[in-house]
């Protein structure tokens, strides 16, 4: 570690700060004009990893990193379901979940806004298989907006989030 520090280039690429391109910057103004249009002034999401490999989550923590800080334009995440305007879920429905995640769905007050992230929703991964799987959550809400990908990347979700948003 001590000799990545050391190195010259790696100690020029941690002090550029990253630049907002226009998409970037579009995202950010539609998206904070949606939440306001739908949510009063901030959307509250509540995340729920039903069974994945956390690839969805990491991109998901991007969200809230410097370049795309999306408590800008208005999304929080919230700990407690009964506090979200949104219920995000990512991965398969395992055994151990299920239970769990129809819990929390019925907890989210009306109208009840469901985003499902990534592939896994869908069976569309290497777990689909295991004897763990109790289903799909495609299958189990039907009504969920989807954003695929594996993993979908932070400007693939802020499309997609923008994308509900704009049907509501």
């Amino acid at each position: 570690m001590l000799t990545l520090l050391k190195n010259e280039m790696n100690r020029k690429k941690a002090t550029i700060k990253p630049e907002l391109d226009d998409e970037l910057l579009r995202l950010h103004r539609m998206l904070k004009r949606e939440i306001k249009k739908n949510f009063a002034s901030c959307l509250k999401i509540y995340v729920i990893d039903s069974g994945s490999c956390s690839a969805c989550e990491l991109e998901l923590q991007n969200l809230f990193n410097p370049l795309y800080d999306i408590s800008k334009v208005g999304i929080e995440v919230v700990y407690n379901i009964e506090d979200a305007d949104m219920l995000l879920l990512t991965g398969l429905i395992t055994e151990n979940m299920y239970d769990e995640v129809s819990q929390q769905y019925k907890k989210l007050k009306a109208p009840k806004h469901l985003i499902l992230i990534g592939d896994c929703p869908f069976g569309e991964s290497v777990f689909k298989n295991t004897f763990a799987i109790k289903g799909y959550m495609k299958q189990e809400f039907s009504n969920a907006y989807n954003i695929l990908g594996c993993p979908p990347d932070p400007r693939l979700l802020l499309r997609g989030i923008l994308k509900y948003l704009e049907l509501l």
